[in-house]
């Protein structure tokens, strides 16, 4: 069951005063159709105003033990000239960068320290529309070619509480059939938190 609006309001103020502004977060779920717009500050824990355009605003997200989510910074990539817009996390001694999607039906690596692959479309993260329940496979070629992977993304809670937040997303993310370590893992994220869980064959 729902929670009204009024009581997610009363309880936001009261967890906290730099809570999100939830109406946003309502009013991008859609209970009849199914549907949800999922904007990429769900990804950077970010303020979001709403709007269903994907922008890549500035982020300075600490989470976990290690984790932390900055930018967008300009990067190039292996062989080309022009840069492009991307986050960059960091794990300990682990670095990723993350860009937009060419199709805007994701966030994904277009690099990963632990290695040096360059991949085009990955989708690490969905954003934009998806229906509750609905599995996308997504072909990206990594190193020029040189490697092909097939990611098959399932949204399994598009609109949930989680730990008391609402407006939680959950989703399964499998790629090249889960052979090889972190191929085949479930996250959640929250509004304003990022990412809250995650699990799988790490």
């Amino acid at each position: 069951m729902r929670l009204s609006m009024a009581f997610i309001t009363l309880l936001c103020m009261q967890v906290s005063a730099s809570c999100a502004d939830l109406s946003v977060w309502d009013a991008a779920y859609d209970a009849q159709a199914q549907t949800r717009y999922i904007p990429v500050q769900l990804w950077t824990g970010g303020n979001w105003d709403g709007s269903r355009t994907l922008q890549m605003q500035a982020a300075d997200l600490y989470f976990g033990k290690r984790k932390h989510i900055s930018g967008p910074i300009l990067y190039t990539r292996p062989g080309e000239t022009t840069p492009i817009q991307v986050y960059e996390r960091t794990n300990g001694g682990k670095t990723q960068m993350f860009a937009l999607s060419s199709k805007g039906d994701g966030l994904g690596r277009v690099y990963d320290s632990r290695y040096g692959r360059n991949c085009i479309d990955e989708v690490k993260m969905p954003l934009g529309l998806w229906h509750e329940g609905e599995t996308r496979t997504i072909e990206i070629d990594c190193n020029d070619g040189a490697k092909h992977r097939s990611i098959v993304l399932t949204i399994e809670n598009l609109d949930f509480t989680f730990q008391g937040i609402p407006h939680s997303l959950r989703f399964h993310w499998l790629v090249d059939g889960g052979s090889e370590k972190a191929t085949d893992m479930h996250y959640t994220y929250s509004p304003e938190k990022g990412l809250v869980d995650e699990h799988g064959n790490e």
